[in-house]
């Protein structure tokens, strides 16, 4: 599972990073910061829908082929497909277009994935099975920005690390050990069912409903720093187009290392206490540190010392936070519903800061951003106080 997420991110992630603001400020330099925020709204919502709705059908899915290998092979052809729309886009409706599209593929494949986790993972190893988890999508962020700097072109900045991404994922999923499912659901899939694929019931399930804020709200706060650095460099520090690839590259890898530094430690200590809360707690604040200083760095010396700071937290945040999450699950039939209405919880939040951030951009700059993300991680820090299944 670890290899599939980091295939899967190095083609996802870079254009959200660094190839997709560069498009867009190829378009429309004039409006670049409002147009991304369009272009990754709306991407967002549709992995926000997509992403439930294909763990439902995949729980549902029958063939000797398996459950989630389907949804996971097509997801990511149908995402690579989208890229190339996007390099070849001449207009912001053009990039509109192809990065919904690449949403709702590689959200189809992100929902088989993650589904495995619950499908095989024992709970006495799930803290450590989340922290590879971890590793391997910020360490893909790593590969796949450094591929991106190596081009100059902002075709090849998307296509070269999408193809190397999408190999590894369908690779992975022809040998992986699948769930089959021969017998016919009893239950009928209609317009009840289908919208109950977006949603849960934090009254029956309040354990699952502190954790899905929690998650929510990191996420969210997290985003405004990588979605927006790109600009900030060139904004606030005054990078060029052509050297903020390779500077973007260089926090990514701070960031990374920051992730490296606490995530297996985070994992292994959580399994070996058999706590959950404490880990998570105490990562969202480090988290709420690495962002504020992002927020009122002078030099690019601080936003890598920042990226350290807030990758140690979000590395160690997401380890035992997806663990906390799988052992509060309310069904364990449903496990690709369930966890695909958490990935809403990821996906959320990438639709709503872009909507919210031009409107904070031109009250407080950058900066403002970056310290509203830290206050609203500083939530986050509230929501999981109140999860009382788990220790």
């Amino acid at each position: 599972m670890p290899i599939a997420m980091v295939g899967l991110f190095i083609a996802l992630l870079p254009p959200v990073i660094v190839s997709m603001a560069l498009k867009i400020n190829e378009i429309t330099p004039e409006t670049s910061a409002a147009s991304l925020g369009i272009v990754l709204g709306v991407g967002a919502l549709l992995a926000m829908i997509v992403n439930p709705l294909a763990g439902r059908l995949s729980d549902r899915t029958r063939g000797r082929f398996g459950m989630r290998r389907p949804w996971i092979i097509a997801g990511v052809l149908v995402g690579y497909l989208a890229l190339i729309v996007i390099s070849s886009a001449t207009t912001v409706t053009g990039v509109v277009a192809g990065w919904a599209l690449a949403q709702t593929g590689f959200n189809a494949a992100l929902a088989g994935v993650i589904a495995t986790m619950a499908d095989t993972a024992r709970p006495k190893y799930r803290g450590r099975v989340a922290a590879a988890v971890g590793v391997a999508q910020n360490g893909s962020l790593v590969l796949g920005v450094f591929i991106v700097q190596l081009f100059s072109s902002t075709s090849l900045q998307m296509l070269v690390p999408g193809a190397v991404g999408c190999a590894i994922v369908i690779g992975w999923a022809l040998i992986m050990k699948d769930r089959v499912r021969l017998d016919k659901p009893v239950d009928s899939f209609g317009v009840k069912e289908f919208l109950g694929s977006f949603a849960f019931n934090p009254r029956s399930n309040p354990d699952f409903g502190w954790a899905w804020l929690t998650r929510f709200l990191l996420t969210g706060a997290a985003a405004t720093a990588t979605t927006y650095l790109t600009f900030f460099l060139i904004a606030n520090l005054g990078e060029t187009a052509e050297t903020v690839a390779t500077q973007v590259f260089y926090a990514t890898l701070f960031y990374t290392v920051g992730v490296l530094s606490t995530t297996f430690v985070a994992g292994w200590l959580s399994d070996r206490l058999g706590k959950r809360k404490i880990f998570v707690l105490v990562a969202a604040l480090v988290a709420v540190v690495g962002l504020s200083t992002i927020a009122f760095a002078p030099s690019l010396a601080v936003v890598f010392a920042g990226e350290l700071i807030l990758g140690a937290g979000m590395g160690a945040f997401y380890a035992v936070d997806l663990a906390l999450i799988t052992d509060v699950l309310p069904s364990s039939e449903d496990n690709g519903k369930d966890l695909g209405v958490v990935n809403i919880a990821q996906a959320l939040p990438q639709s709503l800061v872009p909507v919210a951030a031009p409107g904070v951009i031109a009250l407080a700059g950058y900066p403002g951003l970056f310290l509203g993300g830290a206050v609203v991680g500083l939530f986050g820090v509230l929501a999981v106080s109140r999860v009382k299944g788990v220790k």
